[in-house]
């Protein structure tokens, strides 16, 4: 008899791996018939995993770091992942209106490389400062998110201060395009659909995408309460394994076409398949009226997507404390960071499907721009993806001391 788990997804591109998981049959195969849930908010999505109302969820990776830890005003409520939910997604929109101040502020710039496009926005800033006009405002989906933290990244490059040149706020993901259209914002990070969305609608451009930021940053992982996950080993086992077989079916180039009719139903994205497939066959339109870019945006396997990297939970709560969220010690990040991201329950559950997992699970982020390949357990190699950040920044997750530009 299979066993229920109720799992709660936002409507995102990056919802795939538990949807596939339920659609496809990988669940089932595994023993588990998994209740997808859709809501709205991450907001909702944390309150309902911390009173139970959910058994595991798409949670975005820094917040089952500040869950744990009680950060945000809220009761600490341990949280596990014991796996990732894939790589990359994210992008900043702009109002067309913006955009082409921008274009006219610093054409050269516009003209260039996309993570860059902020200094643009910088001259825009200090033309309205000069002007008397009001502060420009932005939106991510949540305080505790990747995308807080790339936004912050892409201003602060150009100069930008992100707490005193701009106003910063939080908007649900689905609700972004419609508040740009409206004049309620005046740009976003957010994951696809709800970038593409605006372009295709006429309102908004994309100006960057989390690749511009950083190449395979970690984005959402599978999140369940730690006493959840001790209680019952076996579950949490085979629902990663089937969210990993998941990953695999997704990943594959031939699927993306089935994947984005899966992902159009209301029940989960519910946009439809013509913005859908672009994002995933990594050939969106960022700009109305441009051609096609070549952009990998969606790895849901290759590279490591998978793994619960610790040195990466290090990183997201190195941008907490730059952005005054947290006060943690280096040595209190690292172990925070390892009793949240469980490699060893990903190792240990996927061992028999013979999926490799890297020999370290701690590596020095901010130093490659090309794909590399990195020891194996027991032998062999796998291959982690770029990780050269915007400005060059290296990090060392073992004490932000040591953490330093890079030359």
């Amino acid at each position: 008899m299979s066993e229920t788990v109720k799992l709660g997804v936002v409507p995102l591109i990056d919802c795939a791996i538990p949807v596939v998981a339920h659609e496809m049959g990988f669940a089932a195969e595994e023993g588990l018939a998994l209740d997808l849930v859709r809501e709205a908010s991450w907001a909702a999505v944390r309150d309902k995993l911390a009173f139970g109302l959910l058994d595991a969820a798409h949670l975005l990776a820094p917040l089952s770091l500040a869950m744990t830890a009680g950060l945000g005003g809220t009761p600490a409520v341990p949280v596990v992942a014991p796996m990732a939910l894939g790589l990359g997604g994210n992008g900043i929109t702009v109002s067309t209106a913006l955009f082409e101040r921008m274009k006219e502020a610093a054409p050269e710039v516009m003209a260039g490389p996309r993570g860059q496009s902020a200094r643009a926005l910088g001259k825009v800033i200090e033309a309205d400062r000069a002007a008397g006009r009001p502060r420009l405002s932005f939106a991510s989906v949540f305080p505790f998110s990747s995308h807080t933290y790339e936004l912050r990244l892409w201003l602060a490059d150009a100069g930008i201060d992100p707490d005193r040149d701009v106003n910063l706020g939080i908007i649900a993901p689905a609700r972004m395009a419609e508040s740009l259209h409206m004049g309620w914002i005046d740009g976003y990070c957010v994951g696809e659909p709800w970038n593409l969305r605006a372009v295709q609608r006429g309102v908004g451009v994309v100006v960057a995408a989390k690749a511009d930021i950083w190449p395979n940053a970690p984005e959402k992982v599978l999140g369940v309460r730690e006493d959840w996950a001790a209680e019952r080993p076996d579950t949490t086992a085979a629902l990663v394994r089937a969210l990993v077989r998941a990953a695999q079916w997704a990943d594959a180039a031939e699927n993306r076409p089935a994947l984005a009719a899966i992902l159009a139903d209301m029940r989960y994205v519910g946009v439809s398949p013509k913005i859908l497939e672009p994002a995933l066959s990594g050939r969106p339109v960022l700009r109305p009226d441009a051609p096609a870019e070549a952009l990998d945006r969606h790895i849901f396997y290759r590279w490591q997507a998978t793994y619960p990297w610790p040195s990466r939970a290090i990183w997201l709560l190195d941008r907490m404390v730059e952005a005054g969220q947290a006060a943690l010690s280096a040595a209190d990040a690292t172990a925070l960071a390892r009793r949240v991201f469980r490699d060893d329950l990903y190792a240990a559950a996927v061992e028999s499907l013979g999926v490799p997992v890297p020999e370290a699970d701690v590596t020095v982020i901010g130093t490659h721009d090309a794909p590399r390949d990195v020891p194996a357990r027991g032998g062999g190699t796998v291959t982690i993806g770029p990780d050269l950040q915007l400005g060059r920044r290296t990090f060392y997750p073992f004490g932000r001391d040591a953490a330093s530009e890079a030359t």
